[in-house]
This record gives structure tokens, C-alpha cells and sequence, in this order.
């Protein structure tokens, strides 16, 4: 899907469900689906602001929290008080790993932890509608410097 058809898919979602469509909001929707990297609100804000510098952080912070409800982005603690986000809509599913050092965070994709998770639900009888995996650890990098100290 392009960027401007999941705009578009957004905006519909969001008037639909009773949000006001103001130009801070299309310019937040469209700068945090534009990117592919996972970003901080502070980094959003910051992002947004270079195109128009009267957006609030309030309304970066109500329209994250609305588009994570609605399903559109997704969050990710970071395990040292942060939070994370990217946008999922039109991405294929993954799951991620995150360096409790230097808090990088990791995609990956794992057929065999899929298909296991489906095999667990299936045998208590549950339908899983989404999941989201989250393993916290230290990265090579992080570990190899922490033996070169």
C-alpha cells in the first residue's frame, strides 16, 4: 500500500470514529508513516516541526496513543523507560529483539516460533488475532565492548 492510500485509510478511520482532521494531525499521521525506522514521539515531534514548527507536543502525543489503539502503529518498550514506535500498516508481521544496553532494536521473522505459538493456542482452543513478541537481551556489539572494558 502506498503512503497516501494508508493516509487515506487512516483519515477515514479516524473521522469515522470521531477525530477531528486537522492539518497537525495529517502532517503527524503522514511524517510517522512515512518512515520505516522505529521512532521515539520526541523524535516525531521533532520531525514534524521542521515542516511546521507550531505542532504541539500534545497533540504528537493523543495522535501516537490514537493511532496505537486504532492498530495503525505499534509501541515498543524498550526496557530502559523508553518507548519506541513504528507504523504497521501494510508491513508484514515480525517480531523484535531489544538491546537492554544500547536499546537498538532487531526484526526478525521465525516461521518455526509461529507456527509453535499457533500449535500452543490451538491446543488450549484459542483463536490468536495478533501477537507481539518482544525478547530483551544485549547485542553482539554490546556484549564484545563490555569484554574489551
Amino acid at each position: 500500500m502506498k503512503p497516501e492510500q494508508e493516509q487515506r485509510v487512516v483519515e477515514q478511520r479516524l473521522r469515522g470514529s470521531g477525530f477531528r482532521w486537522t492539518t497537525q494531525r495529517a502532517l503527524i499521521v503522514r511524517t510517522a508513516l512515512a518512515t520505516h525506522e522505529h521512532f521515539t514521539a520526541e523524535d516525531l515531534l521533532d520531525r514534524c516541526r521542521r515542516v511546521d514548527p507550531r505542532v504541539s507536543r500534545a497533540t504528537v502525543y493523543r495522535t501516537l496513543a490514537v493511532l496505537e489503539a486504532a492498530g495503525f502503529v505499534e509501541g515498543l518498550d524498550t526496557g530502559d523507560g523508553g518507548r519506541r514506535f513504528e507504523h504497521v500498516i501494510g508491513h508484514a508481521h515480525h517480531d523484535h529483539m531489544v538491546c537492554l544496553s544500547c536499546a537498538r532494536i532487531f526484526e526478525f521473522v521465525d516461521e518455526e516460533l509461529e507456527r509453535r505459538q499457533e500449535v500452543a493456542a490451538k491446543r488450549i482452543g484459542f483463536r490468536i488475532e495478533r501477537h507481539s513478541l518482544r525478547i530483551h537481551g544485549v547485542c553482539r556489539d554490546c556484549q564484545r565492548s563490555k569484554k574489551e572494558r
